[in-house]
């Protein structure tokens, strides 16, 4: 399997509407990144399933400058580390939230957007403030 072939469950996701991660039926196990066959018990029968609507925020960094297409106006703006504490999986995404106003635990729901180039990508944004999944 080859890299994009890993990450076809989580673009088809994209493209309807969700946030995807693998999960493992066997052992019953979250995994991310992922991978052709389960992390913890080896087998190939893991799934693509959607993702809870929130999770928690881990930790992040602030970005200050950035050549990357469609973000140069948006700097200073914060990338973080959203767990979900259930599933034991962590992911990292754009924070859509001023930098200094976050805190360790603070919970961010997602959105499926389409990004600078129209590619459908997950937003991150306080739970609570409207616009998620």
């Amino acid at each position: 399997m080859t890299q994009i072939e890993d990450l076809r469950g989580y673009h088809d996701g994209l493209a309807e509407g969700e946030l995807r991660g693998q999960y493992c039926t066997p052992c019953d196990r979250y995994q991310w990144p992922p991978r052709p066959a389960c992390a913890g018990c080896r087998s190939f029968d893991v799934d693509w399933v959607r993702l809870p609507p929130t999770a928690s925020l881990h930790t992040w960094t602030v970005v200050a400058r950035t050549k990357l297409p469609g973000f140069e106006d948006k700097v200073p703006y914060a990338v973080g580390v959203l767990e979900y504490t259930d599933a034991r999986i962590r992911l990292v995404g754009h924070l859509d939230a001023e930098p200094d106003g976050l805190r360790v635990g603070d919970e961010f729901a997602w959105s499926v957007e389409p990004s600078a180039d129209g590619s459908p990508q997950p937003r991150w944004r306080p739970a609570g403030t409207g616009k998620a999944a």
